[in-house]
């Protein structure tokens, strides 16, 4: 039996906005088509064709780039006849919906900070983040939380 691909986001783009940050822009664009397409799953092919609208981008660099967006594991497919049998085609669907990709991969970056830098990133998050005492005593309160629920765990 296959070994179940995980979705992987080994790179962050500081510089990217939205998913960008996370995939290259062709990616994001094609992900993003995926997303917003009512028909799952969909075919390189439809893509392709909602991709015209925006870019002028060949079949091929469309295909090659759900392949690699597979093989990251962030798409999944698998393979269907044509109606009259005389080719085989793949379609496509995320594995993750929109919202769920960002959170894991928010987790994935957040996570590596965390193991390589510590508290200098929790440091950095509060300064970034908390603008006033409203804010802080909020921020206080969801970490106490987040601690009683931690000790009723053990």
């Amino acid at each position: 039996m296959p070994e179940e691909k995980k979705a992987s986001f080994i790179q962050y783009n500081a510089e990217g906005k939205q998913l960008e940050a996370f995939l290259g822009p062709l990616e994001a664009s094609i992900l993003q088509t995926i997303w917003n397409s009512k028909k799952h799953p969909i075919t390189v092919r439809e893509v392709f064709e909602a991709q015209k609208k925006k870019k002028t981008n060949a079949y091929t660099t469309i295909m090659n780039t759900m392949d690699r967006l597979y093989t990251k594991g962030i798409l999944d497919r698998k393979i269907e006849n044509s109606k009259n049998g005389a080719y085989l085609y793949y379609v496509y669907w995320p594995k993750l919906e929109e919202k769920n990709f960002k959170e894991t991969a928010i987790h994935q970056i957040l996570g590596s900070l965390l193991n390589n830098f510590g508290d200098l990133v929790t440091t950095c998050l509060i300064e970034k983040n908390v603008l006033n005492d409203q804010e802080l005593e909020a921020l206080k309160e969801r970490v106490e939380k987040n601690l009683k629920e931690k000790q009723k765990k053990k």
